[in-house]
């Protein structure tokens, strides 16, 4: 099921559409393969992204798209990722890095008004 959610988020989103994130800071992190999958890298996020913002969420922790390789991603505004995309199978070597940096970024982005 390329570029859909697995089968138990799929699921899940109606419950969480029903969620009022009003005054809610959220912030997302999701695993793709960016070759295997170029065309639905983490879309995941994109998709989740969409429902906080539908119900008047702030969303926190967007990440540059630069070194990674896709072709499409639901997750991707102009030039961020709406989270933390990771690729643990062709970049793992940049992980821990990444990981660090974007906790670092949405501790400071949590505590801004």
């Amino acid at each position: 099921y390329d570029g859909e959610l697995q089968g138990d988020w799929e699921e899940f989103l109606p419950e969480m559409s029903k969620i009022d994130f009003t005054g809610k800071k959220v912030a997302f992190f999701g695993l793709g393969d960016q070759y295997g999958y170029a065309s639905y890298f983490c879309d995941a996020l994109g998709v989740f992204a969409e429902v906080v913002e539908k119900n008047k969420g702030t969303l926190i922790g967007f990440t540059s798209i630069e070194g990674y390789e896709h072709d499409f991603s639901k997750a991707q505004r102009g030039k961020q990722f709406v989270g933390l995309c990771l690729d643990t199978d062709n970049q793992e070597e940049l992980t821990e890095e990444r990981i660090k940096k974007w906790v670092e970024q949405i501790v400071g982005e949590f505590g801004a008004n």
